[in-house]
């Protein structure tokens, strides 16, 4: 429940795919929502991430270079977003619609641990995919913050390559 730039990225990519799609059933906002949603589940299933621990001020503190790092990300993606959409209504709405999706499990299950501190203690919480019993072996906070940034250069050069050269071939 804490590498949220991770979730934004690959919502963000998500939402510039459906976007591309001409097909009604892809490109629109509530497929972006739900396909968030699901990318959600399905990255906190395959690799088990860093998880602050923000009811305890020590381990907090130590975290403050992964929260840092992952706050300069999603500032970065959220201002290319309003760039590379301003011009286009229904691309920003695909795109923040499969990014609500994307966080809005952790902000759930945040507002529920808040309010019942035992449910992450215990980790029984309301997403099945952030119960912490089965999360054996979670990455460490410096293996977690290497893994955004290799997601994150995926999205801003791996994926306009590909679409520049789709362009060039119409």
């Amino acid at each position: 429940m804490s590498d949220i730039l991770k979730h934004i990225v690959v919502a963000d990519s998500i939402g510039i795919g459906l976007h591309s799609s001409s097909k009604p059933i892809y490109n629109n906002i509530s497929t972006a929502f739900f396909l968030g949603v699901a990318s959600h589940a399905i990255m906190d299933i395959a690799e088990p991430d860093f998880t602050v621990n923000w009811f305890n001020p020590v381990q907090l503190r130590s975290a403050s270079p992964f929260l840092g790092i992952q706050a300069g990300g999603i500032i970065f993606v959220l201002r290319v977003l309003f760039r590379e959409t301003r011009n286009d209504r229904r691309a920003f709405l695909l795109r923040m619609a499969a990014i609500i999706g994307a966080v809005i499990p952790d902000i759930i299950d945040g507002i529920y641990a808040i309010l019942n501190p035992h449910a992450w203690y215990s980790g029984q919480l309301l997403f099945p995919w952030h119960t912490r019993t089965w999360q054996i072996n979670p990455m460490s906070m410096w293996a977690t913050t290497f893994l955004s940034l290799c997601v994150l250069a995926g999205r801003f050069l791996i994926l306009p390559l590909t679409l520049f050269k789709e362009r060039e071939q119409t």
